[in-house]
C-alpha cells in the first residue's frame, strides 16, 4: 500500500516533570514542516582478522534532533520559548504578555532549572506512527517575514532520546496567523527601553535569529540516551533588506554605531501595547555586521542588505521577544 499524505500527521507538545521522562501531549501544533530525527554514530568494529571489512557494530550513544517549522500562533508559541534558552516574566490576566529576555546558564539539567524553563516530551505521527522525543529544549530559533507576508518560525530542537508511546488523538484550536496586514518594522536609537517612532516603511524581509550553539552530552552510564543538553555562547542577528535612500545605517556601521530594531506583528493594525494579541521581536543594541549597497542592473531597484548582530546593553538585554496571549501556561 502507498504510504499516507503529510497532512494526516500531527505534532503534540507537553513540557515535562522531570527532564528526560515522557508525557502525552498536552497541546497539538500545527506545522509546516519538521525533520526531527534519530541521530547516532554507531561503532563499526575494526579488527585486523584476515579481512578488509567491518567485523561487528555496537550501538553508540544517540540523540535526536532537527527543525520544526510554522506559522507564528500566539496559541503555541509561547509552548517552545519557555523551552529554549530564556529568562521569563509574564504579566497581565487574560490576555497574558510573555517576554523572553536572554538566558545565562550552560546546560538544561533539570526540567525546571538550568538554562531552559521546562524542557518538553515532543509526539509526532507520520503516516499513522507514532515517535516519542524526549528532554527537548530548542537550541536556535529563526523569524522571518514570507514574501506573502506571514510570519513564521523554524525551531531546532534537540531531545535527549526516544520513547515509544500510543498514538494522541489532537484536540485543534483557531489558528491566529499574522499576514501582509500584521506586521511593521520600527527604528531608534540604541537603549535600555528604546524610543520608537513611526514605522519605517523601506524593509523589504525580516529575519530574528538566535543560536545557543546546543549541543547533546553523553556520559558514561547504562543509558544511551544523551544524559543532558549543554548551550554555548549566545549568537542573535536580525537581517534585512531595504531601499537605499540614504547613507544614515551605512555610516552606522563604518563608524561602528548600534540602533534598536524591532518587529511588531499584530491584528487589525494596532500597536503591541494595545492589541490583544501579537508578538514583538526587538533588538535593543545591534550592531551592524555588514550593509552591502550595489548597482545590480539598469532596471533593478537599489536596496542595500544587512546583517546585524544584537550584542549586550548595560543595565538591560541585548534582546527581548514577547507574546500577547490567551494562552496561559502557569
Amino acid at each position: 500500500m502507498p504510504a499516507g499524505l503529510g497532512g494526516g500527521g500531527k505534532v503534540g507538545f507537553a513540557f515535562e516533570a522531570v527532564m528526560g521522562t515522557y508525557v502525552a501531549p498536552a497541546v497539538f501544533v500545527p506545522v509546516l514542516s519538521e525533520d526531527l530525527q534519530y541521530m547516532e554514530e554507531k561503532y563499526y568494529s575494526e579488527q585486523i582478522r584476515q579481512q578488509t571489512i567491518h567485523s561487528d557494530v555496537k550501538p553508540a550513544p544517540y540523540h535526536v534532533e532537527g527543525p520544526v517549522e510554522m506559522e507564528v500562533d500566539v496559541n503555541n508559541l509561547p509552548y517552545w520559548l519557555y523551552a529554549s534558552r530564556h529568562n521569563i516574566t509574564k504579566t497581565g490576566a487574560g490576555p497574558y504578555t510573555y517576554k523572553f529576555t536572554p538566558g545565562n546558564q550552560g546546560s538544561a539539567s533539570t526540567a525546571a532549572s538550568g538554562a531552559v524553563a521546562r524542557t518538553a516530551s515532543i509526539t509526532i505521527v507520520r503516516n499513522g506512527i507514532v515517535f516519542g522525543y524526549v528532554g527537548c529544549v530548542v537550541g536556535s530559533f529563526e523569524f522571518s517575514v514570507t514574501d506573502e507576508g506571514i510570519l513564521v518560525v523554524t525551531m531546532d530542537v534537540l531531545g535527549m532520546g526516544e520513547a515509544v508511546q500510543s498514538a494522541p488523538s489532537p484536540t485543534w484550536i483557531a489558528p491566529q496567523l499574522y499576514g501582509a496586514d500584521a506586521s511593521n518594522v520600527y527604528l531608534a536609537a540604541s537603549a535600555v527601553t528604546p524610543t520608537f517612532g513611526a514605522a519605517n516603511v523601506n524593509f523589504d524581509g525580516f529575519t530574528f535569529r538566535a543560536n545557543y550553539n546546543a549541543e547533546p552530552q553523553n556520559r558514561i552510564r547504562s543509558d544511551r540516551k544523551a544524559s543532558y543538553i549543554s548551550f554555548g555562547i549566545t549568537e542573535a542577528e536580525i537581517e534585512s533588506s531595504l531601499d537605499f535612500l540614504d547613507r544614515t545605517d551605512y555610516d552606522n556601521m563604518v563608524a561602528n554605531a548600534t540602533r534598536a530594531i524591532k518587529l511588531e506583528a499584530t491584528q487589525g493594525g494596532l500597536d503591541f501595547a494595545t492589541a490583544t494579541h501579537g508578538v514583538k521581536l526587538q533588538g535593543n543594541r545591534v550592531s551592524y555586521d555588514t550593509y552591502e549597497t550595489n548597482l545590480e542592473g539598469m532596471g533593478d531597484l537599489i536596496i542595500s542588505d544587512f546583517t546585524g548582530r544584537m550584542i549586550g546593553i548595560a543595565g538591560g538585554d541585548a534582546y527581548q521577544i514577547e507574546v500577547k496571549s490567551a494562552v496561559n501556561i502557569a
